[in-house]
């Protein structure tokens, strides 16, 4: 399953304004609604040709049908109820988003609603106030809206928040107390109008609080170092508070999760009758499996696929096969501390430059993919506005990498491994063993590098075990990506039209090793120019600024002399499925996930 960054896709917000050619949107860009909008909520601004964070294409069909049981299926058990807090396994948020809102969420085409805000703030539309080096934010919360207990929703929950991420306890979060850092003070308690003030600018603010969590529920753990082991606990989901659709009733791991109907988010929130009585997402054990239950009838929705998986779903109605192309891209992740342990500084870089040289991409998408895919050397979305177009792929030349590794003193030994400090170039390749298509990718790319004297060998591991946060699995589990358990892990990335989220995965002061244990940069980069351009595109609204500075990390990136530890391979198309009497299904291949609109969906008789 693919790994996500937060609640990405900030897209560009502040910079609405930065841009000095750019109209101020019309009264209509600002969403007002409690739940997904509708294309008419900013038509007026989009067929205008003003730059508008809202303007959606998306419009919810009016529920025609009550009742029953929705399914949804999906490959894989959930790892944490704590999806971007302590972990950002997909799944997680697939699962339970649906029962946790956030200020404000996305659309599948990248545009901004709010979700317990009724606004989407920019400088635009005077949300965003800028003094200097220093930035308001002004945040409106739905009126009288309330939590699943009837407690209700204010700026208290999110001053209290903000307070309880930047306890001197909390260890593990998945993005640290980045911009929570910044906030010094909150206006608004008991109300509903909230005003957060930064001490600098912070770009990214759409990936805060996301989720919400509720104050008077995060009360009842004595501590915040022990608040997983005693609240949302897998076996006391009915003891929750909740503010989304629908509530986890139970949990039953690697089975299914069943829902029921949060009455006050009905009521108070979205003020209608919930389209279904219950809900419950069934765990398959791989996608083939998902793909026969969803033939069998087994299940409404079956959730994330890719293009790997489609020539299995050639038997199924087409109709029902929903695919996009999105911003998903597959790469290898490799582990720039452990080959440092191994090699050294100078090996290390040596090794990860002719490691670029050495992978067959062409090769990969004609074996794996079945030429369904177009190879890429840069993670950074094409459509993005800050994408280099100028960057340039470099081409595979395996005799290339040879000469590096041997200009590094890389010599191989009797059993044909190359050795360097008394090290051998075997490697650990970890993926979901339910990704089967992964593991043959690693098996491939270990039959590329044989002939250079490095060996791969690929493991498969459960999916939790590769995406578990600092504090939620054994400190020795092998391939676990956030303590450090591998060589190069194989997984997805999805890439951002909001250039602040990729600081938090290749600044170096976000490798989880340090400090608290925060952050998400799994490969343990460390390159000084690199860390300039995230300081700088967190800290901004300079849009030529911001993207100069992208420009300089796609260079490092794509350029094997850098040592760049992360390979992009392909993007992906995300593909997902639903049944003919399903409606409202819009597949949505951001952060958001595919059950971002899970309100809105309804099914006929």
């Amino acid at each position: 399953m693919r790994k996500r960054f937060l609640s990405l896709f900030a897209t560009g917000a502040i910079l609405v304004a930065a841009c000095g050619g750019a109209a101020s949107p019309s009264p209509s860009a600002t969403t007002t609604t409690s739940t997904a909008p509708s294309a008419e909520a900013s038509a007026s601004a989009a067929g205008s040709g003003e730059i508008d964070l809202t303007a959606t294409k998306y419009k919810a069909d009016e529920v025609q049908n009550r009742g029953g049981n929705l399914v949804i299926g999906i490959s894989g058990d959930p790892s944490s109820f704590w999806y971007n807090i302590y972990d950002n396994f997909a799944n997680d948020a697939e699962a339970f988003g649906p029962a946790l809102w956030s200020l404000w969420s996305n659309t599948m085409d990248l545009k901004y609603y709010g979700q317990l805000a009724t606004n989407v703030p920019t400088v635009a539309n005077g949300g965003i106030t800028v003094n200097g080096t220093k930035m308001d934010i002004k945040v409106d919360m739905i009126p009288d809206a309330k939590w699943s207990d009837g407690t209700p929703i204010t700026c208290d929950d999110v001053i209290f928040m903000k307070d309880w991420i930047m306890d001197k306890d909390q260890a593990g979060l998945v993005s640290g107390v980045s911009g929570y850092e910044d906030i010094t003070s909150i206006d608004g308690a008991g109300t509903t109008s909230c005003v957060l003030h930064f001490g600098k600018i912070y770009e990214p603010y759409f990936t805060l609080f996301s989720p919400l969590l509720p104050k008077h529920y995060l009360e009842k753990s004595p501590s915040v170092a022990d608040v997983q082991k005693n609240l949302y606990v897998d076996t006391k989901l009915n003891e929750g508070v909740y503010s989304g659709p629908y509530m986890p009733t139970q949990w039953a791991h690697d089975a299914q999760i069943t829902y029921v109907p949060n009455p006050q988010f009905w009521q108070t929130i979205k003020k209608s009758e919930a389209p279904f009585e219950a809900v419950t997402m069934k765990f398959y054990a791989d996608t083939d499996a998902e793909i026969a239950g969803f033939a069998n009838n087994e299940i409404d929705v079956g959730l994330e696929f890719n293009q790997n998986q489609v020539a299995a779903m050639a038997s199924l109605d087409q109709a029902s096969v929903d695919k996009v192309l999105g911003p998903t891209y597959e790469q290898h992740s490799w582990n720039m501390a452990s080959l440092t342990k191994k090699f050294g500084d100078a090996g290390a870089k040596a090794m990860m430059e002719a490691l670029h040289y050495a992978v067959d991409k062409d090769a990969i998408n004609k074996t794996i993919t079945g030429d369904t895919v177009t190879p890429s050397c840069n993670g950074v979305y094409p459509d993005a506005w800050f994408y280099d177009a100028s960057v340039k792929c470099y081409e595979h030349d395996a005799d290339k990498a040879a000469k590096i590794l041997a200009d590094a003193g890389f010599k191989k030994g009797s059993d044909g491994l190359l050795e360097l400090n008394g090290n051998k170039a075997e490697f650990l390749g970890c993926a979901r063993a339910d990704r089967q298509y992964r593991l043959d990718t690693l098996n491939l790319l270990n039959s590329q590098v044989k002939d250079l004297g490095i060996k791969i060998n690929a493991k498969g591991v459960p999916p939790a075990t590769v995406f578990a946060g600092w504090t939620t699995i054994a400190a020795d589990t092998p391939c676990n990506t956030t303590h450090g358990n591998f060589d190069v892990a194989e997984f997805a990335w999805v890439g951002t039209p909001d250039p602040g989220s990729n600081a938090f995965l290749y600044n170096a002061k976000y490798n989880p090793d340090k400090g608290d244990h925060s952050g998400q940069n799994y490969i343990r980069v460390d390159i000084p120019e690199v860390n300039k351009a995230m300081d700088t595109i967190v800290s901004t609204v300079d849009l030529p600024e911001i993207k100069e500075a992208m420009s300089s990390f796609q260079k490092a990136y794509a350029d094997p002399a850098q040592a760049f530890p992360e390979i992009a391979l392909y993007n992906w198309t995300t593909v997902m499925l639903k049944a003919p009497k399903m409606h409202n299904i819009a597949n949505n291949g951001s952060s958001s996930v595919q059950t971002w609109n899970i309100e809105d969906w309804w099914r006929e008789q």
